[in-house]
Parts: structure tokens; C-alpha cells; sequence
């Protein structure tokens, strides 16, 4: 079953791997059919396919869970909403038949600028858009070399809409680009606006 959340606030800043725990937790206080893998650590089939990033609110996010057996989605959303903290409010849920799964296509972001930087995030926007590749390095993890993505060919949209910057990247096998490299490219210090950023919406095939 997939089911659709918002989360705001302070759980905002939670990691990904917390954000799975938190579920985890939750489904069982829920008393769910929640599946379980096999082995000698059995764990609650569930998952969120597109991780956001620390300090990114999120107004559709998408939870992806196992059940042992058929339950009404308006059973899941009821026990499952009575578990969830303030700053979470799940939205809707659907079943995925068999081994269905979903695949996320891309996601879009939105975050206020102050009408001081509206000129210069305009610019660097159009010079984004126009550019056929638009080359930043990414910084390796541990004895990992940093490595150079290509932001304009998974770059789909970007405009300023009034105060505020909207964008939206496409979802690949091999990734995708990070919110902060984006602001980055636009010159908005990610230290400052990432924990200013929406994920508005998640669309999938």
C-alpha cells in the first residue's frame, strides 16, 4: 500500500533513516498486517522511495508499505494517523497489486527568496535554463573521489514565480541532482534557504 504524507516543523530535520523508523514504530503501535522480510533479522517491509533531504519539508511524500493481507486504505489512514506525530499528517493511501511498484519520474520544489535576490536567482535561473549542460562537481563520501553531474540535463523546470523560486528535477536510475547543489548553482547559500525548501509534489508512473 502507498500512502501519502506531509511533514513540516521540526521532524523536518530528521534523517531518513529516522524518518523509516519512525514508521516502523508507528505501523506496529498501529497493529497493521505489516509484512516482514525473512531471516535471522526480520524487518517490516517498508519504504520511502524518494529520500528528502534533511531540513526539506514535504507536502506529498510517499511511504510504500507491505501488508500480509488485504486492508481498506480508509482502515490504514485511521489506526495509522493515530500513532503519527503532530508534524506528520498523512493525506491519502491506494493499494499496489502484486508486485507493482512505483516509479518516481521527478519532484518539485519550492522556496521563498527576498525581493533583494530576486534579480540575481532570476539570472543564474535563465543562464541554467538556457545552457545545454551545466557541469558542477559533487563531493565524495570517505576515500571517494568527488565526481562531476551534469545539473542541467536532470534540471526539467526552473522559474521565479512572483517571490518565490520554483524548480523541478527529473528521477533517473542513476540519481538525481541534491537540493543544495541546485541552490548552489542559483547562488543561494543551501546553509541558509535548504531548511526553507518545499517538496510540493512527488509524480510518478
Amino acid at each position: 500500500m502507498a500512502i501519502r504524507f506531509a511533514i513540516d516543523g521540526d521532524l523536518r530535520f530528521i534523517s531518513h533513516h529516522d524518518s523509516m523508523r519512525l514508521f516502523e514504530r508507528a505501523l506496529s503501535r498501529a497493529q497493521l498486517p505489516v509484512k516482514f522480510s525473512e531471516g535471522y533479522n526480520p524487518r517490516p517491509r517498508l519504504s520511502l522511495p524518494v529520500p528528502r533531504a534533511v531540513g526539506v519539508a514535504g507536502e506529498a511524500e510517499i511511504v510504500v508499505v507491505g501488508l500480509s493481507e488485504p486492508v481498506d486504505p480508509k482502515i490504514v489512514l485511521s489506526q495509522l494517523a493515530e500513532q503519527m506525530p503532530a508534524s506528520i499528517t498523512l493525506k491519502d493511501a491506494w493499494g499496489l497489486s502484486g508486485r507493482q511498484r512505483l516509479y518516481i519520474d521527478r519532484v518539485d520544489y519550492v522556496v521563498e527568496i527576498s525581493l533583494e535576490l530576486l534579480a540575481v536567482v532570476s539570472q543564474a535561473v535563465r543562464r541554467i535554463m538556457k545552457a545545454e549542460t551545466w557541469l558542477i562537481e559533487r563531493s565524495g563520501f570517505g576515500d571517494k573521489p568527488p565526481k562531476t553531474i551534469d545539473l542541467r540535463s536532470l534540471l526539467l523546470e526552473a522559474c521565479i514565480d512572483s517571490s518565490q523560486l520554483r524548480w523541478t528535477v527529473g528521477i533517473t536510475q542513476s540519481g538525481t541532482i541534491r537540493v543544495a547543489e541546485f541552490l548552489s548553482a542559483v547562488g543561494l547559500d543551501p546553509r541558509v534557504f535548504l531548511h526553507h525548501v518545499r517538496r510540493t509534489a512527488v509524480h510518478w508512473r
